[in-house]
């Protein structure tokens, strides 16, 4: 009886195990899983099936792959092997590009018609985002120049979808808002200060002579009729011996007439006489005003009015200090001086910048004597490239920055050369720069920007949200927590921090930033047939 116990519990036992081994074996092959520890305690309910996508990484209800319904795609008419609508896919059906555009395209704004926020607002997806940086600096926009067919590229129908919010922090993805903020659009060119040629002054003697004094130094400030030099020259003391000489035949003459005429009233006189001497007075005139005209031409007028009643000696005395200030008479002094002295006098307010007279030293009309500039305003000399010049138009804002320089000096484009330099090709721009303070230099190089558009207002984004995919730029829109809208965008304006996007995007929408290559090489790897990314 105990023999019999024994073997009977042996054969419960076997029983046991083969019946485990047979349970495991039939798990192992029909995916069978034990339900969790809640499910039993609860009433052992039937285990779930586990809601995961792992062909695309994400949770299966979530998956716009595998469920194109849930981002508003038609289930009938997608690809799955390649994220887009069947229709469109030009991997599967090459013969779409045969015509050479995809019928998505907004042929008057050159993006998307599904994509173009200016036929349609409406499909903004606006969500909250960190408020913006602050801090503009700008440049010139930047080159657009697609390599292949933009209206044949179907990029913009494929969205990346991340398995969950985690996922997206943990690739180092960032956001910002799009954003409204005044932008310029600015070229560059390389250029040097000049002295303002319409206030630039060089002064040489209008008669030759001996330079007799020097009053002014290099680098010295002077006013419009300062007294710079005087110079000894003959000339000038022929002329005004001419205008005395003049001057006392002239009354002589004029005396005679009036004998003449009185004489010939009395019948002394002949009809004859008294022409001649009428004619002798006119001529005497000509030569007082011919002289009289020579010493206003070298800037010495004479007023006959304030010769008017003067003696010999004042006469004589108010001609040899012709043209000179009082106080430049006081310091020659009556003993000594010349009536050959030929004042040469600053035309302009400004600083004498260069000086090349030395009392002793022969003087003509052919070599400077001194050059006075006003330095208030300079000119900013600026090569524009030939393919940038029909952007600048006379009146634009221009930055000069020059060469070694902390600040910036602000300006206006008052010329425009029409024609373009044989050597360097660039076209010569002139602006006009306020320089009150004397820090711009002239001859000093520098770099300038020509502002030539200017929006108050520009929808901008940060320069990382901005991606170059092959033929369009593209930004990666946020539609929901996981789920991005590639959108393909026209830019504007480049600035250090911000890019405009003139086309695409609207204020309020949400865009990738940093760490936003994770989501291009995301879109790369879909290989869109050849409108953009295959070879």
């Amino acid at each position: 009886m105990k023999r019999f116990t024994l073997l009977t519990s042996y054969i419960s036992t076997v029983l046991v195990l083969g019946l485990l081994a047979g349970v495991g074996y039939w798990g192992h092959h029909s995916n069978w899983t034990l339900p969790a520890f809640d499910q039993i305690i609860e009433g052992g309910q039937a285990a779930a099936k586990e809601d995961w996508c792992e062909a695309h990484g994400v949770a299966q209800s979530k998956c716009i792959a595998c469920n194109p319904e849930l981002a508003g795609a038609d289930p009938a008419d997608w690809c799955k092997e390649h994220g887009v609508p069947e229709s469109q896919c030009t991997v599967c059906h090459p013969e779409i590009l045969l015509g050479g555009a995809a019928a998505d395209w907004c042929k008057e704004h050159g993006v998307p018609e599904s994509q173009c926020t200016l036929c349609h607002p409406e499909i903004a997806v606006k969500r909250d985002a960190p408020p913006p940086a602050s801090g503009i600096t700008v440049s010139r926009d930047p080159d657009i120049k697609p390599e292949k067919n933009p209206e044949a590229c179907l990029t913009h129908a494929i969205r990346v979808q991340f398995a969950s919010a985690a996922a997206i922090k943990k690739a180092g993805v960032e956001f910002e808002g799009v954003v409204e903020r005044p932008m310029t659009a600015r070229i560059r060119a390389s250029g040097e200060i000049g002295y303002d040629q319409t206030r630039l002054a060089r002064l040489a003697t209008r008669v030759p002579g001996t330079v007799w004094r020097v009053d002014v130094e290099l680098g010295q400030h002077v006013k419009k009729g300062d007294v710079l030099a005087l110079v000894d020259a003959l000339e000038v003391g022929r002329i005004k011996a001419e205008l005395l000489n003049a001057i006392a035949l002239l009354d002589v003459r004029t005396k005679t007439l009036a004998r003449l005429q009185a004489s010939e009233k009395q019948g002394f006189r002949t009809n004859a006489e008294l022409q001649e001497a009428d004619a002798a007075v006119r001529e005497t005139r000509v030569r007082l005003l011919a002289a009289q005209q020579e010493l206003a031409n070298l800037g010495l007028p004479v007023k006959m009015e304030a010769l008017a009643g003067l003696s010999e000696d004042g006469l004589v005395q108010h001609l040899r200090f012709l043209g000179l200030p009082r106080g430049v008479v006081e310091s020659i002094g009556p003993v000594g001086a010349t009536s050959n002295l030929i004042p040469v006098v600053a035309p302009l307010d400004g600083v004498v910048v260069a000086r090349d007279a030395v009392p002793g030293e022969l003087a003509d009309a052919s070599r400077p004597l001194f050059t006075v500039a006003d330095v208030s305003s300079v000119w900013a000399l600026l090569d524009v490239r030939a393919e940038d010049i029909n952007s600048v138009a006379v009146g634009q804002t221009v930055t000069f920055h020059p060469d070694g320089a902390d600040q910036s000096a602000n300006g206006v484009v008052s010329w425009i050369s029409t024609a373009v330099d044989d050597k360097t090709r660039t076209v010569k721009v002139r602006a006009v720069l306020p320089n009150s303070d004397g820090e711009l230099r002239p001859n000093t190089f520098g770099a300038a920007w020509i502002a030539i558009r200017s929006e108050p207002n520009a929808v901008a984004v940060s320069n990382e949200a901005i991606h170059w995919e092959g033929c369009c730029h593209v930004v990666f829109v946020q539609l929901t927590d996981e789920v991005f809208q590639t959108r393909k965008v026209r830019l504007g304006t480049r600035s250090g921090q911000f890019t405009e996007v003139r086309i695409g995007l609207l204020p309020g929408e949400v865009v990738a930033t940093t760490g936003s290559h994770v989501l291009k090489s995301a879109l790369l790897k879909s290989r869109l047939g050849a409108g953009c990314v295959d070879e």
